[in-house]
């Protein structure tokens, strides 16, 4: 694997990124990741963002994670997932073009307030071909099952999640159109402290099927 360390343009905004890239001699398939709410501590150096960065890498696929507008030595401010999906958009426009990525083969994962900026992302982007969405708050994720997204779609939730009712969680994803997976992990709180490998292996295995196994496009 190979790991860059990019400087990622939103706007007029420069952003801190880091890509890894399995070793191959084809263009691989690459994700984006988002990290959690930044007001919270959240960067792209969260243990679930990392550990999910590193089994995508290790299963073959380019990952992508970044610091949004604000958060450690990236420009700007935080601007409540408005500005964050501006990010994450130039974040996959900058894997479209990367010499080492197929860009027909791009994803998003976000986690925590990162999952609701993957999911805008998708809405907004012909380009991305599958999303991951991990522990998205319950008012955002209410309203973003209004939005049109047609592509392959992965929602995962622990079952003692604080603000989020498993029952709840699981009539609201109805509201997405399909393709889509639902996992509810047992014993999970909204961080998935401890088992986070849990969380990386269940998002590679996801991609691997839809970016590069029979089911991709």
């Amino acid at each position: 694997m190979t790991q860059q360390h990019l400087t990622l343009e939103s706007g007029h905004l420069s952003l801190e990124s880091v890509l890894d890239i399995p070793d191959s001699n084809d263009k691989v398939p690459g994700v984006v990741l988002c990290h959690p709410d930044p007001r919270y501590g959240g960067d792209m150096d969260n243990d679930i963002v990392v550990r999910t960065a590193r089994d995508l890498a290790s299963a073959g696929i380019a990952a992508l994670r970044f610091n949004t507008r604000g958060v450690g030595n990236s420009d700007g401010e935080f601007d409540r997932g408005n500005g964050e999906t501006d990010d994450m958009l130039s974040a996959v426009n900058m894997l479209e073009v990367h010499e080492k990525i197929d860009p027909s083969r791009i994803g998003v994962f976000g986690y925590s307030f990162g999952a609701s900026v993957a999911l805008q992302t998708a809405g907004e982007s012909s380009v991305v071909k599958a999303v991951a969405s991990v522990s998205c708050p319950a008012t955002i994720f209410r309203v973003l099952g209004s939005i049109e997204m047609l592509q392959p779609k992965l929602f995962v939730m622990g079952d003692k999640d604080h603000n989020f009712p498993v029952e709840q969680f699981r009539f609201l994803t109805k509201r997405y159109s399909e393709p889509r997976e639902v996992s509810v992990v047992t014993g999970a709180d909204h961080h998935f402290r401890g088992i986070e490998s849990i969380v990386g292996e269940m998002t590679a295995d996801f991609f691997i099927r839809r970016l590069t196994g029979d089911q991709a496009g």
